[in-house]
């Protein structure tokens, strides 16, 4: 009985883990497209109030949803950190 339980449970964390993965990729096409933005009128890659304000945001949302801050800013600094390599990428390719 509970093996069918365990199964159900972990193919609803792997449907979510593949739901993680599609909204990561839709991120990183809005960053791309920041990207060029910041390309055409020679804006700087890193943008530190953007970057707080969403670290602030992101915070009071763990709080709200009783998650880790600990963790939910590890998940921020690992989806900041790719949307600036994309970003770069269109920057470098721009020049």
């Amino acid at each position: 009985m509970f093996s069918k339980e365990l199964e159900a449970l972990r193919e609803k964390i792997a449907e979510l883990t593949l739901e993680i993965i599609r909204l990561s990729n839709e991120r990183l096409l809005l960053a791309k497209r920041i990207g060029e933005i910041k390309a055409r009128n020679g804006l700087p890659l890193e943008d530190p109030l953007t970057e707080n304000e969403l670290r602030n945001r992101v915070i009071e949302f763990s709080k709200k949803c009783g998650i880790s801050i600990n963790f939910s800013l590890k998940l921020l600094k690992l989806l900041i950190e790719e949307s600036k390599r994309v970003q770069q990428e269109v920057i470098e390719s721009n020049l």
